[in-house]
């Protein structure tokens, strides 16, 4: 008896992957079109600063961060970041990083710190905002597109910061401090960086 086998079906099975594959890479670019340029808003980060064995922490207030893709359509590229600090040592740090959207997915990756490298799944993004959360962390931030241009010719290094004029004399009167395992006679300075984490209420997805 003579077998007959079909083709067909692995045949479909193929061209439904190619198309499948095409419509993720389709929405990864949009998602990049809309993610280039440049946004403002809270977008989680904070420092820490250890000083003679007591820690101080400092959440930043404002971010401004830029997206540029590496050329017309991209899904990945290169970007700018700068978090601003009402009280603390440092008026703003800034960062490099480098960015890909891949199958939904935004990931951040920080040359300097690689602390600071994120995924981000968890988003809803449109040409005016852009929110939603951290993966590891559980920090929301909320962003929002900015019309017009922010002057970026001073950053230009992977990391850098302003340091606040007269620090030393006020600094213990504004700061949220917890004593660390150092010594409380040391004199050492150590200054760390991330961002808030937060704990789930219960009910809440991870």
């Amino acid at each position: 008896m003579r077998h007959v086998y079909s083709l067909f079906p692995a045949f479909v099975i193929a061209v439904c992957g190619v198309f499948l594959a095409s419509c993720q890479e389709l929405e990864d670019t949009n998602r990049s079109m809309v993610l280039s340029g440049e946004w403002r808003g809270d977008f989680g980060m904070f420092y820490t600063y250890v000083d003679r064995g007591r820690t101080y922490t400092f959440d930043s207030y404002d971010t401004y961060i830029r997206f540029i893709p590496a050329y017309s359509y991209a899904r990945y590229g290169t970007g700018t970041q700068v978090d601003y600090y009402e009280y603390g040592p440092y008026e703003y740090q800034y960062y490099s990083f480098r960015w890909e959207v891949s199958n939904g997915n935004i990931y951040l990756t920080y040359d300097y710190d690689h602390e600071l490298d994120t995924r981000i799944s968890d988003y809803a993004m449109t040409n005016d905002y852009f929110s939603g959360r951290f993966a590891g962390t559980n920090t929301t931030f909320r962003l929002y597109k900015m019309a017009d241009y922010y002057s970026w010719s001073p950053y230009t290094n992977s990391y850098g910061y302003g340091s606040r004029d007269s620090w030393s004399s006020y600094y213990p009167y504004y700061a949220p401090a917890t004593r660390s395992g150092g010594s409380a006679d040391s004199t050492g300075c150590v200054v760390s960086r991330g961002r808030r984490t937060e704990l789930l209420q219960p009910g809440e997805a991870e």
